[in-house]
């Protein structure tokens, strides 16, 4: 008897066990336990509450990390979850009071330069709104202390003195009693018609006016006396560029020797610009001063019968010549024999780049030398060309200096 006992026993603990991880098996349709944890009336002896929430959902977390329970994501549809009303709908497309982005307009850069209507703009003809208002009365000067000077002046920050120009000395009173505005309808009387005290409270009242004192209170950051009533002080305009100016400003030209850009054209107007500014004058200077600058610098050459630094010819040794034909050959067209001065410098007149001259004239007297010749320098001639015009911008122009 006993060892029926003890079977029957095993044999339910292997039935409870096994219905354990029956929920981590599918269970095809129809065919229905014939005992799970739930039902089990063994399990309802054994607990006598249920499980919350919270252990059934960290139990099936549990099955899953050891593998009892399967997750097949694949039969799941996200159409299913959700509200109703998380998903977004046009309801009502045709709502005028909408913003449609095509009748925004379009932004260029006068939307930055523009201002708005209440911001200052003395361009067009807005008045001051600094201007102090003739209905009131502010303070005169500076205040000056005991030694003459002004109050709250510093020589490295300047002025620091609140009660300034813009203090008001008669501020207006309130709405309510000030005999503007004031309506006795609304505004219960301190004294009944009649009184007495009427006069006088009015004399005392003139009297505190007439007086003109600077109304002050401490500023609590400032930590000194500042003015009550003051003008306020709208700022400055903002400037968005630089203020206009004559284009004849600071010029020694007359306007009417002035030379007109805007008629010459885009193309003639930088080829004239150009010629000015490399005749020294741009006109800052009064016409003819560059030429006089440069006839000035030259007159001792002249005086002294010094040909360096012009294209006019001088004494040539045909013997020399002769001798130098092999160096003449190899320079070709590039150089122009001008004159020998005395007996070992050598004069041409060079027609190449001016970016190749320096080089040239050291090649020039290399090939001098190697005809046996002596030759101490090598001076290449240019006169007023000072540039390449095709290296810069085709222009031949090239004076005066």
């Amino acid at each position: 008897m006993a060892s029926l006992q003890q079977t029957a026993t095993c044999l339910a603990v292997a039935l409870l066990s096994f219905s354990d991880c029956s929920e981590s098996f599918p269970i095809s349709r129809g065919v229905q336990p014939a005992l799970s944890r739930r039902n089990s009336p063994l399990r309802a002896k054994a607990s006598e509450t249920e499980e919350t929430d919270t252990q059934i959902r960290d139990r099936i977390l549990e099955e899953i990390d050891t593998g009892f329970r399967t997750f097949p994501q694949t039969n799941i549809n996200l159409n299913d979850w959700g509200e109703p009303d998380d998903v977004v709908t046009l309801e009502n497309e045709d709502d005028d009071t909408a913003i449609d982005a095509s009748t925004l307009g379009q932004w260029d850069e006068r939307d930055v330069e523009d201002k708005f209507d209440y911001e200052w703009d003395p361009d067009k003809g807005d008045e001051d709104p600094n201007n102090l208002d003739p209905n009131f009365e502010y303070v005169e000067g500076e205040q000056l202390d005991e030694e003459g000077i002004e109050v709250g002046y510093n020589p490295v920050f300047g002025h620091s003195n609140p009660i300034d120009g813009r203090t008001i000395l008669n501020p207006p009173d309130s709405y309510v009693i000030d005999e503007k505005t004031r309506d006795d309808r609304l505004v219960t009387k301190d004294f009944p018609d009649g009184d007495p005290e009427l006069k006088a409270n009015a004399e005392i009242i003139a009297f505190r006016k007439s007086l003109k004192q600077t109304e002050t209170y401490t500023d609590e950051f400032l930590k000194m006396e500042v003015p009550r009533h003051t003008a306020k002080w709208h700022g400055y305009p903002e400037q968005l560029s630089f203020p206009k100016q004559d284009y004849m400003n600071n010029r020694f030209t007359k306007p009417e020797d002035a030379t007109d850009f805007d008629a010459l054209g885009a193309a003639r107007a930088r080829k004239v610009a150009v010629q000015m500014a490399r005749a020294k004058n741009n006109e800052w200077l009064p016409e003819g001063t560059s030429a006089a600058y440069h006839a000035r610098k030259t007159a001792i050459y002249r005086e002294k019968g010094v040909l360096v630094g012009s294209l006019l010819a001088g004494e040539i040794d045909e013997d020399v010549v002769a001798k130098i034909q092999p160096a003449l050959s190899v320079l070709g067209d590039v150089v122009e024999l001008l004159s020998i001065e005395m007996d070992t410098v050598f004069r041409f007149k060079y027609h190449g780049l001016i970016k190749n001259k320096r080089g040239m004239s050291a090649w020039a007297g290399v090939l001098i030398r190697n005809c046996d010749v002596d030759c101490t320098n090598v001076v290449f001639e240019t006169g007023y060309r000072k540039r390449d015009p095709a290296y810069d911008g085709g222009d031949y122009w090239s004076g005066p200096y």
